[in-house]
């Protein structure tokens, strides 16, 4: 599944009229027709309908969608907010016939109504700036309506590339969108706006549609590289050897569970590397973990053939002193939490790394505020590519996954419980395992993104969610791989 930007679908919207010879009055009725399906297919049963209409194309989609529902029977009732002298000749078109049908176009203005139904058909894909106070007003009128709301395209409010809202945005229980998924409904705030999500693509043809690059694709099973299965005569030196580097003083968990994850996912060997403080605890914990001292650094490094730096590594004078060694270090690097340093990782000289920032780590990168980071995440990873030739793994409400010449991917799987202490430690661990056993550090980034989400969405089948913890995903994760394998060797 692709996602694009605004400016690609306007594109897609473009090549439709242009090469599959379909007019734009063709369009909107399409869409309003798309609606319409699912208005029936959900809430048949729901005949009163207040539909609300901009002054774009997003209301000529919603004025044709106001005269089906007319001439269906249905109490349709349209409120409209703007200036209609702005309309776009095709939206004129289908505000005529709806009132040509009898349908009355009121201007809103707090006007008291009884929905059973909201459609938002106020503002589409073309937002770029924060609502005024007016129309504030009126999205949180809206919001505050006990009918079930129904955006046209794309929650009004929401910015259709970063799905930040503008400050704020429709909270819709369905979206229906149009020619191409638009990329805000999936990052950020879109996914807590957009409620169930469905895509028509109005008879857009695959010659037209292969024409626009997609700028985010959403990773699913039928597009990870897994591990090569593996052969019968095997012995664990096959697998890789991963060496964690961390575990500061009082902090020895997040390096045990990036350890395990690695284990966990196929690594052959796993090696912690702590501080003295903490050998006693790391290596009474997990039998099936080697475990040193910082202090033996160099010799942990002859035996491993992939490196996780960070976890718990903290600050201290001894933490950078490890980094220091760790530069020109070839071996596949996995860098994490405590190690994500702009000055670090400028110096690093492997050719294959991974950097597993979530916002805050990814704002000290960039030397910018995370709340620049979350307002467009798109481009903050964009700009790390652009600084830095590693993949880098932006941590969050749709996972970002990049790295310069590669398409980036956005995983959508996963839930908020995942915001738990340790999690991202996980994250890091399972990308380090599938490095070991050969993947590329894309492809290693990709797998493990997707796996870990599963394996948090595995455990929210039978548990609450919000009571997961970081190990909760470990113990997952032999379930979710067999389930990959199963899945990938049908499709053989």
């Amino acid at each position: 599944m692709n996602l694009y930007s605004s400016n690609q679908v306007y594109e897609l919207d473009r090549l439709a009229i242009t090469i599959d010879k379909q007019s734009s009055l063709q369009l909107m009725q399409k869409a309003a027709e798309s609606v319409w399906q699912q208005l029936q297919i959900r809430w048949a049963d729901k005949q009163e309908i207040v539909i609300f209409a901009g002054t774009g194309n997003n209301g000529g989609d919603a004025f044709a969608l106001a005269r089906l529902a007319l001439v269906a029977g249905y109490k349709v009732r349209l409120f409209y907010f703007g200036d209609l002298s702005r309309q776009s000749t095709e939206s004129l078109h289908y505000r005529n016939l709806w009132e040509q049908q009898g349908g009355v176009s009121e201007l809103w203005k707090d006007q008291a109504y009884q929905a059973e139904i909201i459609i938002d058909g106020l503002l589409g894909i073309g937002l770029n700036q924060p609502l005024n106070e007016q129309w504030q007003q009126l999205v949180k009128n809206i919001n505050h309506h006990p009918a079930i709301r129904v955006s046209i395209d794309i929650p009004s409010g929401l910015n259709a590339n970063t799905g930040t809202a503008m400050p704020i945005a429709v909270e819709a229980n369905l979206t229906v969108s149009f020619i191409g998924r638009k990329q805000g409904c999936y990052l950020a705030d879109g996914p807590d706006y957009c409620g169930e999500r469905i895509f028509a693509d109005l008879g857009l043809s695959t010659r037209a549609g292969t024409k626009v690059k997609a700028s985010l694709e959403v990773l699913d099973n039928k597009n990870l590289q897994l591990p090569p299965n593996r052969k019968k005569n095997s012995y664990k030196n096959q697998y890789g050897h991963v060496l964690v580097i961390g575990a500061g003083p009082g902090m020895s968990g997040a390096a045990r569970l990036a350890g395990m994850s690695a284990l966990r996912c196929g690594a052959g060997l796993v090696s912690l590397c702590v501080h003295p403080d903490n050998y006693t605890i790391a290596a009474s914990t997990h039998a099936e973990l080697m475990v040193s001292t910082w202090s033996e650094l160099s010799e942990q490094l002859a035996k491993a053939s992939v490196i996780l730096v960070g976890p718990g590594l903290g600050h201290s004078k001894a933490a950078k002193a490890l980094l220091q060694q760790l530069k020109s270090v070839a071996l596949p690097m996995v860098i994490d939490a405590d190690a994500l340093y702009p000055d670090y990782v400028d110096s690093v000289q492997s050719s294959r790394v991974v950097l597993t920032p979530h916002p805050g780590e990814m704002a000290r990168l960039l030397s910018m505020h995370t709340n620049l980071v979350q307002s467009d995440r798109v481009n903050a990873l964009l700009a790390s590519n652009e600084r830095w030739n590693h993949v880098c793994i932006l941590k969050g409400c749709g996972t970002l996954i990049g790295q310069r010449k590669q398409t980036t991917a956005l995983c959508q799987q996963g839930h908020p419980g995942m915001a738990t202490a340790g999690s991202g430690d996980v994250l890091a661990g399972i990308t380090a395992g599938f490095l070991a056993q050969g993947l590329d550090a894309y492809s290693a980034s990709r797998t493990a993104v997707f796996v870990h989400a599963r394996a948090a969405d595995q455990y929210a089948l039978k548990q609450a969610a919000d009571c997961m913890i970081a190990g909760d995903i470990i113990d997952q994760l032999p379930v979710v791989m067999k389930s990959l394998r199963e899945d990938q060797d049908k499709h053989r």
